[in-house]
């Protein structure tokens, strides 16, 4: 049976093809990135990560920390190389705010695919939690290793993600918990601001924007690509959200307005962008 797809997911304004030979050559450049990713989490997981654990033996904290460092870098190689293949490039305001955060939880609007990536290339010391899904995908070894799985019960992942950012470890979420429509837009859940309540950590904000990130959204396969054009992706570090200010309401009307104030932080940067201009 055909998987029944939500039409805010289907894009109204989708350009039409572009030269046939260009359109087949991206689409054959990313399937490569594609496969050079799979590939590459599979032998990071087989071969690296028991080398750094030889290093970190009875010290789980150390050798995960370890590992989000390494994990950054290759991913920090990852970008540049899909920018050198001509699939993505990027434009980040304020990196040096982001690789100097310190246990803070990394809130975004979450458009692609890709989000993530970048986000873990950008950040040294970041955790995240991920679908329990992808345990059973190539990247499963690297997961079960380093990130945080969404198939526990919360006051358990909340207790997991608050350790992670008393260690010093930035935490990211995407509050929608999934991608972003095309239309319309999805509530944020409460998650994130009950897990920065919880831990004390103050909340940094980022709009994620750029051209539509066709091929890259949910529901679209991994083959597909933009019909004229490479991801653009311009990444926006907003104000800092103090968590001081929550303190003295009571926990299910300070979860209730951070989570408002994150939207709405995260949309006043999305309102001053044309919609998803090419």
């Amino acid at each position: 049976m055909k998987k029944e797809i939500d039409p805010r997911y289907i894009p109204d304004n989708l350009p039409k093809r572009g030269n046939i030979l260009l359109y087949v050559w991206r689409m054959i450049r990313k399937i490569f990135c594609v496969s050079f990713f799979s590939v590459g989490s599979i032998i990071i997981a087989a071969i690296v990560f028991p080398f750094i654990r030889l290093f970190n033996l009875n010290n789980q904290e150390r050798f995960r920390r370890a590992g989000h460092h390494f994990i950054s870098l290759i991913l920090n190689f990852f970008v540049y190389m899909m920018k050198i293949l001509h699939i993505s490039i990027f434009k980040v305001d304020d990196i040096e705010r982001l690789r100097n955060l310190k246990g803070c939880v990394i809130v975004a609007n979450h458009p692609s695919l890709l989000d993530v990536v970048y986000t873990l290339s950008f950040v040294k010391n970041a955790d995240c939690i991920v679908k329990a899904e992808l345990v059973n995908s190539p990247m499963g070894g690297i997961v079960k290793n380093l990130y945080i799985t969404n198939n526990v019960d919360f006051e358990k992942m909340t207790e997991d993600c608050i350790k992670c950012l008393k260690e010093g470890s930035n935490l990211i979420i995407f509050p929608e918990g999934t991608r972003s429509p095309y239309k319309g837009e999805n509530a944020y859940k409460k998650g994130a601001a009950r897990i920065a309540l919880a831990a004390g950590a103050n909340v940094q904000p980022m709009h994620i924007g750029g051209n539509m990130k066709y091929g890259l959204g949910k529901y679209e396969p991994f083959w597909k690509v933009h019909p004229t054009d490479i991801y653009r992706y311009e990444f926006k570090v907003l104000p800092q959200i103090d968590i001081t200010k929550y303190k003295d309401l009571a926990p299910a009307i300070a979860a209730k307005r951070l989570t408002e104030d994150m939207r709405l932080v995260i949309d006043s940067e999305g309102a001053k962008l044309p919609s998803y201009e090419d």
